[in-house]
């Protein structure tokens, strides 16, 4: 590792010293029933590895405070190792399994960028959740952690995605901008303060208001304040799972991000899945992180086991779990899903089938709990998932800095990514854009409401400027500055000026000296999201 990887890793853990995280209460409880799709016999089923062992062995690297609790709940007779970078980490998860009568969940620290602190042996599901982006190498790491697969073994990988998590990515420049950073105990609480300060029109507050951990201490530096956040394209994501001899076997994603349907629904033929995540993610339409389970590429065929249950769902185990089956039994009842589809309507009839003979069940319901994933086994999916490394990934980033009287707003600059896709890479192939925007027309979430009119996805901002954004399109390219040292804003004077004024009110750290490309990138952030193109000269 070069000594900058060095420094960065040494600021991860110190910051996850400081703020373990998830911060959840000791005593929260996550209803047995819940985590089913975290059972290792239904991830097995899912990705066409048969029937996971009757005790396998789940390894979660990079655990966190919470993750072992959960897969402790959902995998109750695992033999099951957890670790991380952080010693307090790790006492906290500890302590809330031994809270919670969890005694086959195991805890050791471990180095992912260390392989001699890893721990020996191979496992049958390995959990990487929100770990490679915070690693110097995650190629590397990620070959590593495939290595330490058995043969049918499962490996669940999270990272962030570009596009999809752009204005988190803002909001973590504005806070380096503003000199805040996880080192203070008090920068959290200002930085929130912050943020809530700018316009409730911004895209920037709703974006951190709307974000799940905004409100602890802790979700503020894991989100916005982390010393090594990164995020990876569909492309790149692709290229890293070929890379380390793996294959993907299921995506964690809502139906609507499954690729081969998003392929078939936006009529994008004669491409890699690889590209089609980066599709899906540059429109915004992804709405998760990329979530995805593996399989060793010299994995044994696909194949399912025979037709059974979901364990979570049959007879046994604790008090309070079979409680939960027998209201479900009795009354039936929603279950929550994981993979973003919405809760499952759980009947009843088909409750009390799943416990006590499913060869009662017609076949339709077969079929419906099958696809659900209540029961498991029976024929395979016809689609076989595969990524290949198929186009360069290093032209697909956010849109550069333009300047012209009507450039495309900075604070804008990854909607314009995919405003601009299909002209600036005519070899993709694509659809004109208001041919792509029809086709995402009866499909399209857009996140646009009250009193945000525009900015949070390219959809409706597209839906809202068409004629500016066709406009912009139809000119010649504009010229390209590489930072906000080599342009000047309209006003910029004045424009500096309302920001030094701004500075002066926030709560910022005294030392904070910004120089006037610093200003100049404020203020677009600040109060540029007014508009969609702006006037930027060349300095």
């Amino acid at each position: 590792m070069t000594n900058a990887s060095t420094d960065n890793l040494a600021a991860v853990q110190r910051q996850y010293e400081r703020w373990p995280y998830p911060h959840v209460p000791l005593l929260a409880l996550v209803p047995s029933t819940q985590p089913w799709q975290l059972h290792c016999d239904y991830l097995f089923d899912r990705c066409g590895s048969g029937a996971a062992p009757k005790q396998p062995r789940i390894w979660i690297a990079g655990c966190g405070t919470f993750q072992p609790y959960v897969f402790g709940i959902a995998n109750p007779k695992a033999d099951i190792l957890a670790t991380d970078l952080s010693e307090h980490s790790l006492r906290l998860a500890k302590r809330r399994c031994r809270v919670h009568g969890l005694r086959h969940v195991q805890f050791a620290a471990c180095d992912l960028n260390d392989p001699t602190t890893w721990p020996a042996g191979e496992f049958d599901m390995i959990e990487c959740y929100g770990v490679l982006m915070n690693l110097p190498n995650p190629a590397a790491t990620l070959k590593a952690l495939g290595e330490r697969l058995t043969p049918r073994g499962i490996l669940r990988v999270m990272v962030y995605p570009q596009f999809s998590r752009s204005r988190i990515f803002q909001l973590q420049r504005l806070a380096r901008l503003c000199g805040l950073h996880a080192g203070e105990r008090d920068h959290p609480a200002r930085f929130r303060a912050l943020v809530r300060g700018l316009h409730k029109a911004h895209p920037l507050r709703f974006a951190f208001t709307t974000y799940e951990d905004s409100k602890n201490d802790a979700g503020v530096v894991d989100g916005f304040l982390h010393a090594g956040d990164r995020f990876f394209t569909g492309l790149q994501l692709g290229a890293l799972i070929c890379g380390a001899n793996l294959t993907p076997a299921m995506w964690f994603h809502r139906p609507w991000a499954q690729p081969s349907v998003m392929a078939e629904r936006l009529r994008l033929t004669d491409t890699s899945q690889s590209f089609v995540l980066h599709y899906l993610d540059i429109w915004q339409e992804l709405r998760t992180n990329f979530i995805v389970c593996l399989r060793r590429a010299d994995a044994p065929p696909r194949e399912r086991g025979p037709l059974r249950t979901h364990p979570t769902f049959s007879t046994g185990g604790p008090l309070r779990h079979c409680l939960r089956l027998q209201r479900l039994r009795l009354l039936g009842g929603r279950v929550p899903t994981r993979t973003g589809q919405g809760e499952i309507v759980l009947s009843a009839k088909h409750a009390r089938a799943l416990a006590t003979g499913i060869e009662r069940l017609p076949d339709s319901a077969r079929a419906r709990l099958c696809a659900d994933g209540l029961l498991l086994g029976g024929p395979l999916p016809v689609e076989t998932l595969s990524v290949q490394e198929d186009l360069p990934d290093n032209s697909f980033a956010t849109a550069p800095l333009q300047i012209g009287r009507l450039a495309p707003n900075p604070l804008y600059a990854h909607l314009f990514a995919a405003f601009e896709l299909a002209q600036r890479h005519p070899e993709l192939g694509l659809a004109d854009l208001e041919l792509q925007c029809a086709r995402f027309a009866p499909w399209a979430e857009p996140l646009e409401q009250r009193p945000i009119h525009f900015g949070l996805t390219p959809y409706k901002t597209f839906q809202m400027f068409r004629v500016n954004v066709l406009d912009h399109l139809g000119r010649a390219p504009l010229p390209v500055a590489h930072s906000f040292a080599d342009v000047r804003l309209r006003n910029d004077a004045a424009c500096l000026q309302q920001l030094r004024e701004w500075l002066r009110h926030a709560d910022l750290p005294a030392s904070l000296t910004p120089s006037d490309a610093t200003l100049r990138e404020l203020w677009s952030i600040v109060f540029g999201y007014q508009s969609l193109f702006m006037a930027i000269d060349g300095a």
